[in-house]
């Protein structure tokens, strides 16, 4: 080796060890790369700096620059070096006293191993971190075991085949008497392990399954010695086996969720250890719902996770706290169970701690009614009147954190139940109208967002508010804090959208103080109102009418482009917003803008964007769960910025119609691509806008009136045939892996009103019949003039793993394809809803327009083996095969 050139590098590398300055990283950096790691001779040197240097932060760096090396020039060096190296780099590892030197060096062996055990060399290694795992001392079964965990990034596989002996192996080691350190690293080499093993090797599932218990043990013995970061490593392996199919952890649910709650509520544990617990929870609740269904835990957990809530929260809205992630469980079960399992749960509680002298518990109840609504609308429904008076008492508390958690609590269920709370507006709006006025911004933030919630629905009870709520609106937009002026203006919005008419007097006012936000430059606050600002001027013009807003469309339009200008992608969402709004007040005469909106809408649907699922994130890159098929949705600004951007576009396109045509081919294939997008929102906006497109098509062709039934008996026009035939076998691929329920539900309702509107076109010229969780798969039996039937091969199997998405929007796309496709009068104007009320009960309604008829069949779903519906003298007859008491309706027999 040369000398100078293996001081050269050994210098340069203690430069960068202790650099404090970016220009000398950057130089020293430039100088390794353009010097140093030019051929296969920095291989060597780097490994003598590792081994030798005296330093240990030196020998750390030397391994990383290293094992950055080994793939691109290991295969340059002779067979008689490398094995020399291998032997030099095992007997440094056992020598190296420094963990984070070692922990490189184990590195590097992994980083070799990827590319010598394919290739059959090597041999030895494996040999030799069994022998060190075996070793009396412990420092040994440290270095074996953290080398053979990181092999399971680079060898997996190769590995894997001695699967039996590694489960005997860690079996030892992870009941390691002497060291932490053996058992935590041997927890996460099993988590690596958990990956490759198949859910049909029940020997392999018995034998992992057996080792849970001294896992969690080792879990145990983290939390007792407050060891965080341990803790938090099997936590994560914990975690990451949760979305696995195989049912690794089944045997000992229940024993982990009790285990993890009783960590979680102990006050006496550092908060970031219960955390940690409890997000274990929050996983649990949303990939292993159906275990924890079965094990009938959800109310046991649900009583022992409340009372966390009135512990006291951070001044820092972003920072956790285990009374937050407690919330979090309460959401997630609110949004994964029927609300009936959660909710009488949680109302007796809330019940119980509003009349607690704690403002803690109080608080609690408030934040924990706000967080499960989410989940329950229609079940909360009938009781609104019930929980307003609750919220009352919230909003009229002494206790500062009780009053801000009732405003939350209000905005909540105002922004889903709108219409209702609106109802109450004499009790809630003096309260809200007082909060505003607090000393307390927070109070002020979360009591105006509350009353924008409520302002929307308002209708004509309204004007009674209206001269003292534009006043106190307008205070808060000129002179509020910055973090409330947003709020204060899109309440405008809805004040102005609720109201009418009656908003004219304060019409020309409210345009003069918007146009100046949407002029605003500067810090994020400005923007942030600037952002609003745009997208309010929509809703007022939509409120007013284009005859009023008409001399304010170009001086509007000019702020919204400028606005796209700055590097704010809030500012570019907030004018995809304005332009689709604008677009439909407008309609024909928006078309002299699409010049310059449509490029922009090109561009961003271009916008280049790393993946999150292509992250280098090691174990953690696994994102679904095969058990109840709920994803990550992971969401950024580029992926928001796009979703806002298809849902504009497939409005725009509606409102100018022709005028947009020179731009539909272009971005129709921008939006196809979009559909195979990682974010859930923007396949979801996708899918709208194309079936928003051939809406669009249809309608521009002034078609006749469709009739049901094939061959198709009216013809459409070539140009909503081939965007039809461009979008529903591309829609149905996406919907064949599709795992988020709400894209299924909007795939849904689009398929059906997409053949209400343009009628058996959509269907009768595709094949779709390889699709196998296609509605239309299940009924291309409909094409039969005198008979539809549903079998088990395909009807059942398609629609009931259909209704675990939204069983009520599924069927009524089918149901509309029944329609379309069924030629006899009765059949056309029928209505199938089928739901599934639970495992074991469905319920078939068939609601007939004419003759005005329903019927009502239920049984359990095993008895649908085969349902077969033939029309016969127009009369509907059901008949179920295997359980055939039905019975007789007049004009059908049932």
């Amino acid at each position: 080796m040369d000398p100078q050139f293996l001081h050269g590098l050994e210098e340069l590398l203690q430069k960068l060890a202790f650099a404090d300055e970016t220009s000398t990283i950057q130089t020293v950096t430039a100088t390794l790369s353009q010097k140093f790691y030019t051929d296969a001779k920095c291989i060597p040197a780097l490994l003598t700096v590792a081994k030798d240097n005296q330093q240990w932060q030196i020998r750390q760096l030397a391994t990383v620059e290293l094992r950055k090396r080994v793939p691109k020039f290991w295969e340059d060096i002779d067979d008689a070096a490398q094995q020399q190296m291998r032997d030099t780099i095992l007997r440094a590892i056992v020598d190296e006293e420094n963990s984070l030197a070692r922990h490189g060096m184990a590195r590097v062996i992994s980083s070799i191993a990827k590319s010598d055990i394919p290739n059959q060399k090597w041999g030895d290694l494996i040999q030799f971190l069994y022998g060190c795992c075996q070793n009396a001392n412990a420092a040994h079964r440290e270095i074996g075991i953290y080398v053979l965990d990181s092999l399971f990034e680079t060898i997996a596989e190769a590995l894997t085949t001695h699967m039996q002996h590694l489960f005997e192996l860690f079996a030892v080691l992870v009941n390691d008497p002497e060291s932490l350190v053996v058992q935590v690293t041997t927890v996460e080499a099993l988590g690596k392990l958990a990956d490759f093993i198949d859910p049909t090797d029940r020997a392999a599932v018995t034998t992992f399954q057996g080792l849970v218990p001294s896992m969690v043990q080792v879990l145990q013995k983290c939390l007792a010695c407050g060891d965080e970061d341990s803790a938090s490593r099997c936590y994560e392996v914990f975690n990451g086996m949760l979305i696995l199919e195989t049912p690794l952890l089944h045997r000992h649910f229940g024993e982990m969720i009790e285990f993890s709650i009783n960590v979680g509520s102990n006050v006496e544990l550092d908060e970031n250890l219960r955390i940690m617990a409890l997000n274990f929870l929050v996983w649990t609740t949303t990939y292993k719902r159906g275990r924890l269904q079965k094990l009938k835990i959800v109310k046991p957990l649900i009583e022992k996770v409340m009372p966390i809530t009135a512990q006291d929260d951070p001044d820092d809205d972003d920072e956790d706290s285990p009374s937050r992630v407690a919330l979090r469980v309460l959401n997630v079960l609110s949004t994964s169970f029927p609300p009936q399992q959660v909710i009488p749960t949680v109302i007796s509680h809330v019940l119980q701690y509003m009349q607690s002298a704690d403002p803690g518990f109080r608080k609690g109840a408030m934040l924990s009614l706000a967080i499960v609504i989410e989940g329950s609308v229609d079940y909360i429904r009938p009781q609104v009147s019930d929980i307003v008076t609750l919220i009352c008492a919230g909003l009229s508390d002494s206790d500062m954190l009780v009053r801000r958690a009732s405003c939350m609590a209000l905005g909540c269920i105002a922004d889903e139940l709108d219409e209702e709370v609106s109802e109450h507006h004499e009790k809630l709006m003096p309260l809200i109208f007082s909060m505003t006025s607090d000393s307390n911004t927070t109070i002020v933030k979360y009591a105006t967002n509350a009353l924008d919630c409520i302002l929307e629905s308002m209708g004509d009870a309204i004007q009674g508010y209206l001269p003292q709520l534009v006043e106190r609106l307008f205070a808060l937009l000129c002179w509020g804090p910055a973090e409330v002026k947003p709020i204060a203006l899109s309440a405008i919005g809805s004040t102005a959208h609720s109201s009418g008419a009656a908003f004219e007097p304060y019409f020309a006012e409210t345009i003069s103080q918007i146009k100046q936000a949407m002029a605003l430059t500067g810090d994020e606050d400005a923007l942030a109102l600037r952002g609003v600002a745009t997208d309010t001027i929509s809703t007022i013009a939509e409120a007013a009418g284009k005859d009023a807003f008409r001399p304010h469309l170009d001086d509007t339009m000019q702020l919204a482009l400028q606005g796209m200008e700055i590097e704010s992608a809030t500012l570019r969402e907030s004018a995809y917003c304005y332009f689709g709004v604008m677009s439909r007040v407008f309609n024909d005469e928006f078309a002299k803008y699409l010049s310059y909106i449509a490029p922009q809408i090109l561009q961003t649907l271009r916008m280049d964007e790393e993946s999150p699922f292509e992250l280098d994130v090691g174990e953690d890159s696994e994102m679904v769960d095969d058990e109840d098929g709920m994803p990550f949705n992971i969401n950024t600004a580029i992926s928001d910025e796009k979703e806002v951007a298809a849902d504009a576009v497939g409005q725009i396109f509606a409102s100018t119609t022709t005028a947009f045509l020179p731009y539909v081919e272009e971005i129709s294939k921008e939006l196809l691509q979009l559909l195979d997008h990682y974010s859930d929102t923007a396949r979801k906006a996708a899918t709208v806008a194309l079936f928003t497109f051939i809406r669009t098509f249809s309608k521009i062709s002034s078609p006749q009136p469709w009739k049901a039934g094939a061959p198709l008996r009216v013809p459409i026009d070539d140009h909503t045939s081939a965007m039809i035939k461009l979008v529903l076998p591309a829609v149905l691929a996406m919907w064949e892996e599709e795992d988020d329920k709400m894209v299924v539900t909007q795939l849904c309702t689009e398929l059906r009103l997409i053949m209400r509107d343009v009628g058996p076109a959509v269907t009768i010229d595709c094949k779709y019949t390889n699709q196998r969780s296609s509605l239309l798969a299940v009924a291309i039996v409909f094409h039969k003039p005198t008979l539809f039937s549903l079998r088990p091969a395909t009807a059942l199997q398609a629609l009931f793993s259909t209704w675990r998405f939204q069983r009520g929007v599924t069927i009524d796309a089918y149901a509309q394809l029944m329609a379309d496709c069924a030629p006899d009068p009765l059949i056309q104007h029928s209505r199938l809803c089928l739901f599934l009320h639970s495992a074991k009960t469905c319920t078939l309604d068939v609601h007939q327009v004419h003759p005005k008829e329903s019927a009502h069949l239920q049984t359990r779903p095993a008895q649908l083996r085969q349902l077969r519906i033939p029309v016969l003298d127009g009369r509907v007859q059901i008949v179920d095969v295997t359980a055939a008491r039905l019975r007789s309706r007049r004009h059908g027999t049932l």
